[in-house]
């Protein structure tokens, strides 16, 4: 992992140096908000419809990319990316009270987070080289949790109904989880340490 930080440091330096950012914000409705800080060479989308939505993004490198798309009211989406190459894809709405949060450090990492419904909530984080996060929330007070740290390691989430919890943890190279829950109060722990392990859960009641 000290080798990934060096040589990601290493094109940071050389990003930085040869900077050109875009930034699109596009808002319709009332009260909402979007803070996009960036810096290096990154591209940020924010569309917002609707009412007290809110948007946060920061981008340290080069050809970084964040999309965030809010329909409704009281979403919450924060994004954070360090390095080079990474992708943050987040679908909120159309209904209410939703919160979403990447937070990417390294190269090529991936992540896209679709939610409809009312407060349910997915964060995913990504440490490493061309890590995959997907989580898929329909519904109300679901939750979904993915942490990777390593290489190629890949996660999806899909949560239908009411107050379903996952979580996902990998650490390694190229493990993959898939994790599938339909009806209400379904939970979910999956843990992978080391290299290629392989997980599916499927909960419903």
């Amino acid at each position: 992992m000290k080798k990934v930080i060096l040589s990601i440091s290493a094109m940071l330096f050389v990003s930085v140096a040869f900077a050109q950012n875009t930034s699109n914000v596009d808002q319709d409705g009332l009260l909402n908000g979007s803070l996009v800080i960036q810096v290096g060479s990154n591209d940020s989308d924010v569309h917002q419809d609707g009412i007290l939505n809110s948007a946060t993004v920061l981008q340290i490198g080069a050809d970084n990319e964040s999309t965030i798309d809010q329909l409704g009211g009281f979403n919450s989406a924060t994004v954070t990316q360090i390095g080079v190459g990474n992708s943050s894809d987040i679908d909120q709405g159309p209904l209410f009270g939703n919160s979403a949060s990447v937070f990417q450090f390294g190269a090529d990492n991936s992540t896209d987070l679709t939610q409809i419904g009312f407060f349910n909530s997915s964060d995913a984080v990504q440490i490493g080289w061309g890590n995959t996060a997907t989580a898929y929330q329909f519904g109300l007070g679901n939750e979904s949790e993915t942490y990777q740290e390593g290489f190629f390691n890949t996660a999806t989430t899909a949560q239908v109904g009411f107050f379903n919890t996952s979580s996902i943890d990998q650490s390694g190279i190229g493990n993959w989880a898939i994790t599938g829950q339909l009806g209400w109060g379904n939970a979910s722990t999956v843990t992978q340490s080391g290299i290629l392990n392989g997980s599916v859960v499927l909960q419903a009641n």
